[in-house]
């Protein structure tokens, strides 16, 4: 009795299925999150729309943590490998802890009730936010 291998009983379709799913799996190795395209970004903080401490792509790439009082709360945040996040927050709901990293231009991480936002500006061409650029709307 001759066998015959396992590829023979696929259909055109299978093939071409494989072959999407290959292609996927590997444009997905060269667009993993969190990378940027070389131009590294800043991280702006403000409160209530007003700027209070900006780290540099510098900063950002050399890495560290700060400690931060902003709307009666109090907060950790780390950053590394150009990359930045709420760590620790005393804050009631701790979305901004959850929220993880960010690392692309135009990303934010914020803290509602502590009224704090870290927003990732530059790296992708543009370097700063202009004056009508929406941060986050609250209703």
């Amino acid at each position: 009795m001759h066998h015959q291998r396992w590829y023979h009983w696929l259909k055109w379709g299978d093939w071409l299925l494989y072959a999407v799913i290959g292609c996927l799996a590997i444009a997905l190795l060269f667009t993993v999150p969190g990378m940027t395209d070389g131009a590294v970004a800043s991280a702006v903080f403000t409160q209530d729309g007003d700027v209070i401490l900006t780290l540099s792509a510098e900063q950002l790439l050399a890495g560290g943590s700060l400690d931060l009082d902003a709307g009666g709360y109090h907060y950790l945040i780390v950053y590394e490998a150009g990359r930045i996040r709420f760590a620790e927050a005393d804050c009631p709901d701790k979305v901004c802890v959850r929220t993880g990293w960010i690392s692309r231009s135009g990303q934010i991480a914020a803290c509602v009730p502590g009224r704090l936002i870290i927003k990732i500006v530059g790296g992708s061409g543009s370097q700063t936010t202009g004056p009508d650029d929406v941060d986050v709307i609250v209703g």
